[in-house]
This record gives C-alpha cells, sequence and structure tokens, in this order.
C-alpha cells in the first residue's frame, strides 16, 4: 500500500496552501491546477526528497520551476511577476528558491518540451489563413510539435493522485495497524468519507465476520473498482504499462489477490482464476506470489495446459510451489521420468517440503508471515496452501519412495 508519513503529508498539505494561496493572489486558475499537479507528483513520486527543506521553499520552487518553463517572469507575458518578488512573497532567500527550483525541475524532469506542464498548451500555433507563407510556418510548428511529442515519449512516467486520496490513506495506514476489527474498520469508514476510491477500506470492511459470503464479495469488488479509478483505469487492456509499474498499483493487485482468494472459497473457481491470471498478466514482479497459489488451483481443476504455460514461464523461479507444483504436474500427465527428475530438483531447492507431502509432519496453526526460499517456513506455507494437489495415495507412495532414494545417494 501506499505509505506517507505524518510529517509527509503534513508538509504537502502546507506547499499546497501556500501554493493556492500564491496563485490566487499572483497567478491564474490554470498556473494553480499545473502547480498542484507538480506537487502532488513530487510527494507520491519522491518522497524522500520531500521530507528535506520547509514547506515555503519547496511551494516557492514548484512555482518558479512551472513559472521559468512557461516565461511567468517575462514581462511581456501575462501572468507575469519578478523572481524577487516571488521569493519574497514567499518568505526564502533568493538562493534558497533557485535552488529549489533546480532540484523541482530535475525531479520532474521539466524543459520547455515538457508539454504536460505548459500553460494553454498549443497556443503557439496559429490557425492558419489563406496565404501560402502562413500555411507553411503552421506546417513548421506542428513538425516541431510532432517532435516534441516523441522526446515526451522518452520521459520518465510521472503520475499525480488527488490530496484527498493521500490524507484518506494516511488514515488506512493507521487503521492497519490497530488489533481489533472494530478500530480498523472505524478509521476504514473515515477515510472513505474522505475519499471514495480507497481500495484498503473495502478490504478491511470485507473481513467483517458478521457479514455472509456475497457481502464481502461485493465489498472486495469495490476495493478492485476503487483501485482502478485511483489509476484512472476503464480498461485493463488499454491502460498504460507504465500505471502497473507504480508504488499505488500494489493496491490494485491486492483488491485482486483478495477477492481471488475469496471467490475460490466460495466455489467460484474459474473467476478466481481469471482473477489470478490478470495480476500475472500486469504485475512483472508478483510481489504477492500469486503465481504459487494459481499452480495449485490450475492442478486442482486439472487446467493441466494452463498449468503448464505457467511454468514455462516460471522456468528459473525458486519457490518451492513452482518447483513442487510442476512435480505433481509431470506425475499427472503420467511422465514419470520428468517427474522424477523435477522432484530431484525440488528436493534439492527445499527438502522441507517433503514430509508435509508424505504426511510425517502436520501444518502448524500458526504461519510464518515472512520466509526465505528454500527453508522450513516456505515449506510450511507451501503446505498451508498447496497439500489439496497431492491427494493422491499412489502419488505420495511414490514420492516416499523417491524421498529414500535421494537420501541414500546423499548419504552414499
Amino acid at each position: 500500500m501506499q505509505e506517507l508519513s505524518n510529517i509527509v503529508a503534513g508538509k504537502y498539505e502546507e506547499v499546497i496552501d501556500k501554493i493556492k494561496g500564491f496563485s490566487s493572489e499572483y497567478l491564474n486558475e490554470e498556473y494553480k491546477k499545473n502547480c498542484i499537479r507538480a506537487a502532488e507528483t513530487l510527494f507520491l513520486n519522491h518522497e524522500e526528497q520531500m521530507k528535506k527543506g520547509k514547506s515555503s521553499s519547496w511551494a516557492a520552487g514548484i512555482v518558479h520551476a512551472i513559472g521559468t518553463i512557461n516565461n511567468l517572469f517575462d514581462s511581456k507575458e501575462e501572468p507575469y511577476i519578478k523572481t524577487a518578488d516571488l521569493y519574497k512573497v514567499f518568505g526564502i532567500s533568493s538562493s534558497t528558491g533557485s535552488s529549489k527550483s533546480k532540484e523541482v525541475q530535475s525531479l520532474l524532469k521539466l524543459s520547455k518540451q515538457s508539454r504536460q506542464w505548459l500553460i494553454s498548451e498549443g497556443k503557439n500555433i496559429e490557425n492558419s489563413k489563406n496565404n501560402m507563407a502562413e500555411v507553411k510556418e503552421v506546417a513548421v510548428t506542428l513538425d516541431h510539435v510532432e517532435k516534441v511529442n516523441k522526446k515526451a515519449e522518452k520521459e520518465p512516467f510521472t503520475f499525480a493522485v488527488h490530496k484527498d486520496y493521500i490524507v484518506a490513506q494516511r488514515i488506512i495506514d493507521y487503521a492497519w495497524t490497530q488489533k481489533t476489527y472494530k478500530k480498523k474498520a472505524n478509521h476504514a469508514k473515515a477515510a472513505l468519507e474522505i475519499y471514495e476510491d480507497c481500495a484498503d477500506a473495502y478490504i478491511i470492511l470485507s473481513r467483517d465476520s458478521s457479514i455472509n459470503d456475497l457481502q464481502k464479495k461485493e465489498l472486495l469488488e469495490k476495493a478492485v473498482k476503487a483501485a482502478k479509478n485511483l489509476l484512472k483505469i476503464d480498461d485493463l487492456e488499454t491502460a498504460q504499462p507504465e500505471l502497473f509499474k507504480i508504488k499505488i498499483a500494489d493496491q490494485f493487485f491486492g483488491a485482486k489477490y483478495s477477492l481471488a482468494i475469496h471467490l475460490w472459497k466460495m466455489g467460484e473457481k474459474e473467476v478466481a482464476i481469471e482473477n489470478a491470471f490478470d495480476i500475472l498478466k500486469y504485475s512483472e514482479q508478483d510481489k504477492l506470489m500469486v503465481r504459487s497459489i494459481l499452480g495449485n488451483w490450475l492442478l486442482m481443476e486439472q487446467k493441466y495446459t494452463q498449468l503448464k504455460e505457467l511454468l514455462e514461464k516460471y522456468e528459473k523461479d525458486n519457490s518451492a510451489a513452482i518447483n513442487y507444483s510442476r512435480v505433481a504436474l509431470f506425475y499427472k500427465t503420467n511422465e514419470i521420468k520428468a517427474a522424477e527428475s523435477a522432484l530431484r530438483r525440488a528436493y534439492k531447492r527445499n527438502p522441507f517440503v517433503v514430509p508435509y507431502i508424505i504426511k510425517q509432519k502436520n501444518i502448524p496453526t500458526a504461519l510464518p508471515r515472512m520466509f526465505k526460499f528454500g527453508t522450513e517456513e516456505e515449506a510450511m506455507k507451501y503446505a498451508s496452501l498447496g497439500l489439496e494437489a497431492w491427494n493422491d495415495s499412489k502419488m505420495i507412495q511414490w514420492v516416499k519412495e523417491k524421498k529414500k532414494d535421494f537420501d541414500m545417494v546423499t548419504f552414499n
């Protein structure tokens, strides 16, 4: 989830207030919106840097940086203000203001070609008249815009959010730290009153033990929708790939994952699998390890073709879930030699899984929240999710025999 410290969130609000006050007196609405969007982008994407320096310095730096690329300090333009007067209004020195402006320009990659940050974009392209000279002039200008577009495509992707989201997320961050559901829920409701597209709030509310499965499903669907709204996504297929790489996209993946798990428990297994595949399609890193549980689901539903494709995609994956799913797939499709080779590989990477498969060990009640590949903790986690796929007495006996062979070779 997106986390902002109280200090940073408080500073954000101060910066916005200073920008609004200055804009109302010296600038115009479009300048104000651009400067606020710049502040939102900075706080969202560069939190560590924003911790340093005073709010007035950042506010002045943002206004100066946006003003610089929009000719704010040219007396022929409207609005206009002297640089010295700008710094004076914000109560900072010219050296501080200049330094912060350069920092803002660097962080946002600002330049005269940054079209998304220009005021009255396209104002230099005038309507062509009926004489050839003016038509040629417009053609040259349009050609310049085309080059600018190509340059803009190479600029780092940034994303701005509404300030209410940041405030609401602060409440949610606090809600997750509470020990009782009641306290979590109260904070979740408070967050939704401030910002309705707060995905984590719906996830918290879905954990209410007094509501039924359909009500929980509805809340989790709202969580997914809220996360999409936050990312400004209407259709996943046409969404910008960069959107799924920013930190707040974790809310979308978390909501999708929570919904998938709940759908599986409800028996809506096809839809659960579809949601899991959606996550893997758009999440390159798969921080939630959705591939692990999806492999088990595909085994249980005997979707062997899809499982084979999944395992090929994660051929070099070191997780126990992927490696032992590969063993089960080969065995169930009667590829015994391949299964034996896969079992040897899986056993070498995490031997602690086998005792759970052959029922020498029981799954503990308390499961580890964190684990490393190849450890007993990883084996416990896998056993809690994947043993149903091994519910075959012949396969279990086969694993027992192979384990003896592997141990004998190791001993010798």
